[in-house]
C-alpha cells in the first residue's frame, strides 16, 4: 500500500432512571443523529503540529493542510499551528510546501487510535522555488504526550516480527499484567476471565454467553492491535479489565498483497504411554492472503479496498484436538466527496474441530475412547457500514449501522448432524417426560466391576458423552457520535449506541436417568452514551468524560420455583453512570506523568442471567438464572511516569489499585413460594482488590539495528471468589466438606505476583553485508526473541478426603518460563523495497520445557492423584497400575511443548 501524504501549500458510580434518562438524553441523541449524515468511530487519531520559518523561528499562516487520498483539509492558524481530525490509523508521508520555501517530506508518520501524532516542520527560505524537496525519515515520537492511560501498541510494523502470532490472545500475552489462569483464559490486572472487550473496525465482537471474543481476528490483516489495562476513556464501556482494539489496513493507491504459508512441527501426546513424541511433522499447517488498492474500473484515487483470507488447520500436539478454521474479510472505502467517507466491512469466521479433556467433572476418562468426546462448530459474521461527514474543519460527523452473529455448537461426534431429541435412545412418555435410555447406554453408566479400565475412571466401548449444546447471538446496532474540535486545545466527542440483541440457547445432559436441559430465546437490549471532552495544553492534557449504560433483558422469571403455580416477574432494566478522568503533564522535556481514574461496569453474561428461568429444581443440583443482575463494577486508580533515561533508552512505571464489586456468584436460595425448596442462585455478592505497578525498559534501536524491551510485573490479587460458578462448585455441593463461602478475602485464582517478559530484537537492513571467517553474510534478516517468566499460581490444598488442609488457595505451583523465537531472511527481486520473499523459522517453547500448569490439591503434583484402585479377584493388579498411571497423567497439567514453524511470504 502506497503511504498516503499530506500536502501544506500556502495560498494566499450513580444509578439513574430509565425515564431521567430519555428526557434528557432524547434531545442530544436526536441532535447527533441529524448532524451525522454518516461516519465510524474508534478507528482514526489526529494529526496536529507548527510550521515554522527556519531561520527566524516565524510561524507560517494561513497554509493549507490536505490529506491526498482521504482529501481531509485545514488551515494553519495565526501561530502557524495545525490539526486533521479523523484520519485513519495507519503510516504516512506528510508533506509541506510554500511559495518561496523548499518542499519538505517527512516519510514514515505513524497514526496511532484515538491519539494525536505531533508533526512539526522547519522550512529553509530559497529564491526561487523548487520543485523537488527534502526527504527525511520521521521521528515519532517515543513518549505519547497525551496518553493518559495505560495502552500497549502492536503496529503492523511489530507485529510481523514477533514469534506465535497465531491469535490475537498470544500476541497480549507479551503484555505487562496479562496472566493465563489456571483456567487457560487471559486475565488482565488481576480481573476475572470474560473481563475484556474486544472491537473489531470500531465493533463489538463480544459472545454475551461467554464474554469472549465470538470471532477470530487474523493478526496478519492488522494495521494495529491495542490492549488498554487502565483508564480506558468514556468512549468504551462492558469492560472491567481491558479493552481490546483491532483495526485492519486500508487500501492505497497502488496494488499490494501478500501471501503465507507455513507448516508446524511439533511432540504429539501418546495416551498409551503418557509421553510426548520427538519432533514430527503433525497435519498443522495455514495460508493466508491480503490484497489491497484502487478499486479495478474506477479511476478516481478515493474508491479503495482491502481484503484479506487465511485457512487455518491446527492438529494439536493432544489426541483428538484439532481446529479447522477458515476466515475472509473485505473493507471498501468510498469518498464520493471531499468532505463524505464511506466504508464498509464484511468478515466471515467458521471453525469446527474436536476437543480434548484427559477427565472431566465426574472423572470420566475417554482416552481409550476418543470417539466419544465431543465436536464442535462456530460460525460468525460482521456486516458493518460506517463513514464521516466533515461538516467543517473542525467538526466531523460520525455514523455506522453493523449486525454481528456468532454461533457455537457441542455435540457428540457421531450425532454432530442431529439434535438431541433425534438421537437414538430418545424417548418421552405421553407427558412429554424423558424415559428413553440415552444415559444407560452412555457415560460408563453401566457397571463392570471386572473391567480394569472401567475401574480406573476410563469409559470405553461405544460410549460418547451425552451433551448437546447450540448457542447463538445476534444483534443489530446503531452508532452515531459528533466530534468538535472547538480550537487547537479543546476537543469534546459525544457518542450514542443502540444495540437489539436477539439470543437462542438449547442445551441437553443425558448424565442421569433426570436429564438437565433448558431452551430459551430472548431479545434484550443495551443502549450507551457519552460525553468526553480532550483538553491538550503544552503542560498537561485531561481526558474527561461520563458514559451512561442501559439494559433490558426482555425476560420473565419464575420467583416461586418451588410452587406447583409458577409465578413469573418481568426483570427489572438496569442502568449506570460511570465517570472517567484521566491527565498527563510533563515533569521535563523527557518526562511525562499521568494519572487516571475511572467507573467502570460491564454486563453479566448471558449465562448467569437466563440459566433455568422455568425454575426446573428436578435436576440433581439445580441452579437458577437471574435477570435482575445487577452491572458488576470495578472502581480504578492509577500513576504513571514515562521517562527518556537517554536517547535510546526508556522506562516506563505505572502503579494501580482497583476496588471491584457486585461480581457474580452462587449461594443459597430459598424459593418464596410454600413449598420452601433451596436451591443455588446467581447474584451479585463476590468483592475483591487488586493493587500492583509494572516496570517496562525499552532499548530503541536508534541509529543501530538491536532493540529490546523487558519489563516486570508485581501483583497482588484478593477476593472472596475467584469465578461465579466457585461458590456452587466447592461449597454449596452436598459432597463438599468445606461448606461456607468466604466473607474474607483470599488470594485468587490467578494471583501471580511476578511476571516478567523480555524481547529481544536484531534486524539488519537489505545493504547490510558481513562476513563469517571471510564467508560473506547477506542483509535483509533478523531474529526476535520473547522470554516469559511467571511465578507460581495458588491452589487450595486437600487430603485424601477432599477436606481444606490450610487457607484457601494457599499452595503455589511452580514458577514457570518459556522462550519463542523467529528468524526470518528477505529475498527481494528488483529495486524495489516492496517486492521479495520472506523465509521463516518461529519455534514456540524453544526449549521444551513442560511447565506445571495444575496439580492434583492431595499431593502437589501434576501427575499423582494419590487414589490407587486395589485389585479385586478377579483383576491383574500390574494392569491397574498401569491404566491408574495413565489415568493420573493428564496432559493439561502441562504447558505445551515445542512447535516448530517454517514458512514462506511473498510480499508484492
Amino acid at each position: 500500500m502506497k503511504p498516503l501524504k499530506i500536502t501544506i501549500n500556502h495560498i494566499g458510580g450513580l444509578t439513574l432512571d430509565k425515564r431521567l434518562l430519555l428526557k434528557f438524553a432524547a434531545p442530544l441523541v436526536w441532535c447527533l443523529f441529524f448532524a451525522a449524515l454518516n461516519a465510524w468511530a474508534g478507528v482514526t487519531g489526529k494529526i496536529s503540529g507548527v510550521v515554522e520559518n527556519a531561520n527566524t523561528g516565524e510561524p507560517v499562516v494561513g497554509a493549507t493542510v490536505k490529506v491526498i487520498e482521504a482529501n481531509l483539509a485545514t488551515t494553519t492558524d495565526e501561530d502557524g499551528e495545525y490539526f486533521i481530525i479523523g484520519v485513519p490509523v495507519g503510516k504516512y508521508d506528510v508533506t509541506v510546501s510554500h511559495i518561496g520555501y523548499e518542499m519538505v517530506q517527512k516519510e514514515g508518520v505513524r497514526v496511532l487510535l484515538d491519539l494525536t501524532t505531533p508533526v512539526d516542520f522547519s522550512l529553509k527560505q530559497v529564491a526561487i522555488e523548487l520543485k523537488k524537496g527534502v526527504v527525511v525519515v520521521a521521528s515519532n515520537p517515543v513518549i505519547q504526550k497525551d496518553l493518559t492511560e495505560s495502552k500497549i501498541i502492536f503496529t503492523s510494523d511489530r507485529l510481523k516480527n514477533l514469534p506465535n502470532v497465531i491469535s490475537v490472545q498470544s500476541v497480549l500475552t507479551n503484555y505487562p499484567g496479562v496472566v493465563i489462569g489456571r483456567d487457560n483464559d487471559l486475565h488482565v490486572r488481576g480481573g476475572r476471565a470474560g473481563q475484556i472487550s474486544y472491537y473489531y473496525d470500531g465493533f463489538s465482537i463480544q459472545d454475551p454467553f461467554v464474554a469472549n471474543t465470538g470471532m477470530r481476528i487474523m493478526p496478519g490483516a492488522l494495521e494495529e492491535l491495542t490492549l488498554t489495562s487502565g483508564g480506558f476513556t468514556a468512549e468504551y464501556g462492558e469492560a472491567l479489565s481491558g479493552v481490546v482494539s483491532a483495526v485492519t489496513r486500508e487500501g492505497g493507491t497502488d496494488y499490494r498483497g501478500k501471501i503465507r504459508m507455513y507448516e508446524a512441527y511439533g511432540h504429539p501426546y501418546s495416551v498409551y504411554s503418557a509421553d510426548w513424541g520427538r519432533l514430527t511433522q503433525l497435519d498443522n499447517r495455514s495460508l493466508s492472503f491480503n490484497l489491497s488498492g484502487p478499486i479495478p474500473g474506477m479511476q478516481s484515487k478515493r474508491y479503495t479496498f482491502f481484503t484479506a483470507g487465511e485457512y487455518l488447520r491446527d492438529n494439536s500436539y493432544l489426541p483428538h484436538n484439532w481446529n479447522i478454521s477458515y476466515t475472509g474479510t473485505a473493507k471498501v472505502t468510498l469518498q464520493p466527496t471531499s468532505n463524505f467517507k464511506l466504508k464498509s466491512n464484511f468478515t466471515y469466521y467458521k471453525s469446527d474441530g474436536a476437543l480434548y479433556e484427559h477427565r472431566d467433572n465426574n472423572g470420566r476418562s475417554y482416552d481409550f475412547n476418543l470417539d466419544g468426546l465431543p465436536l464442535f462448530e462456530r460460525d460468525a459474521f460482521l456486516f458493518g457500514v460506517s463513514g464521516n461527514y466533515a461538516i467543517n474543519d473542525r467538526m466531523l460527523a460520525q455514523l455506522s449501522f453493523n449486525r454481528f452473529s456468532t454461533n457455537y455448537k457441542l455435540s457428540p461426534e457421531r450425532l454432530m448432524d442431529l439434535h438431541w431429541s433425534q438421537w437414538p435412545g430418545y424417548s418421552e412418555d405421553e407427558d412429554g417426560v424423558y424415559n428413553g435410555t440415552i444415559h444407560e447406554e452412555n457415560y460408563g453408566n453401566v457397571v463392570h466391576y471386572n473391567d480394569e479400565y472401567w475401574m480406573t475412571g476410563f469409559i470405553t466401548g461405544s460410549d460418547y458423552v451425552p451433551r448437546y449444546h447450540y448457542r447463538e447471538s445476534k444483534y443489530n446496532s446503531f452508532n452515531a457520535s459528533l466530534i468538535n474540535q472547538f480550537n487547537k486545545h479543546n476537543q469534546v466527542k459525544a457518542g450514542f449506541e443502540y444495540r437489539r440483541y436477539s439470543i437462542f440457547w438449547d442445551d441437553k445432559q443425558f448424565y442421569n436417568k433426570n436429564p438437565y436441559g433448558e431452551k430459551y430465546s430472548s431479545k434484550p437490549t443495551y443502549a450507551s452514551f457519552y460525553l468526553q471532552d480532550k483538553l491538550e495544553y503544552e503542560d498537561y492534557i485531561i481526558n474527561l468524560g461520563v458514559r451512561f449504560d442501559y439494559r433490558d433483558a426482555d425476560i420473565s422469571y419464575n420467583i416461586t420455583p418451588a410452587d406447583t403455580v409458577a409465578v413469573y416477574k418481568e426483570a427489572d432494566s438496569k442502568s449506570k453512570l460511570s465517570p472517567r478522568f484521566g491527565i498527563s503533564f510533563p515533569v521535563t522535556d523527557k518526562s511525562v506523568m499521568h494519572f487516571n481514574y475511572g467507573v467502570y461496569y460491564q454486563v453479566p453474561r448471558y449465562t448467569y442471567m437466563y440459566t433455568n428461568l422455568q425454575g426446573d429444581l428436578s435436576s440433581g443440583l439445580p441452579i437458577l438464572g437471574n435477570p435482575d443482575l445487577e452491572p458488576e463494577q470495578t472502581t480504578a486508580y492509577e500513576l504513571g511516569l514515562d521517562h527518556m533515561i537517554s536517547e535510546n533508552f526508556r522506562i516506563d512505571v505505572t502503579a494501580y489499585y482497583k476496588d471491584i464489586e457486585d461480581l457474580v456468584t452462587t449461594r443459597y436460595y430459598s424459593s418464596v413460594g410454600s413449598g420452601g425448596s433451596v436451591s443455588t442462585k446467581f447474584t451479585n455478592e463476590d468483592y475483591g482488590s487488586v493493587q500492583g505497578f509494572d516496570i517496562a525498559l525499552d532499548k530503541l534501536p536508534g541509529n543501530g539495528y538491536f532493540s529490546a524491551s523487558i519489563s516486570y510485573s508485581y501483583m497482588i490479587a484478593t477476593g472472596n471468589g475467584s469465578d461465579a460458578y466457585e461458590a456452587y462448585t466447592t461449597y454449596l455441593n452436598p459432597s463438599a466438606t468445606d461448606t461456607l463461602p468466604p466473607v474474607t478475602e483470599y488470594y485468587l485464582d490467578f494471583d501471580q505476583r511476578h511476571t516478567v517478559t523480555a524481547v529481544l530484537d536484531y534486524r539488519v537492513p537489505r545493504e547490510w553485508s558481513g562476513n563469517f571467517f571471510g564467508l560473506r553474510i547477506p542483509g535483509a534478516w533478523g531474529i526476535n526473541m520473547v522470554a516469559n517468566y511467571g511465578s507460581g499460581l495458588p491452589y487450595t490444598k486437600t487430603d485424601v478426603y477432599g477436606i481444606r488442609l490450610g487457607e484457601r488457595n494457599e499452595g503455589r505451583l511452580p514458577a514457570n518460563y518459556t522462550v519463542d523465537c523467529r528468524f526470518n531472511k528477505d529475498f527481494y527481486f528488483g529495486r524495489n523495497n516492496n517486492n521479495f520473499l520472506t523465509f521463516f523459522v518461529e519455534v514456540d517453547n524453544l526449549f521444551n520445557r513442560l511447565n506445571v500448569l495444575n496439580v492434583y490439591p492431595v499431593t502437589g503434583e501434576p501427575d499423582d492423584d494419590n487414589n490407587a484402585v486395589s485389585a479385586g479377584l478377579s483383576l491383574d493388579q500390574q494392569k491397574l497400575d498401569r491404566l491408574d498411571f495413565l489415568y493420573d497423567h493428564d496432559p493439561l497439567n502441562y504447558s505445551a511443548p515445542r512447535t516448530v514453524r517454517t514458512g514462506l511470504e511473498l510480499n508484492f
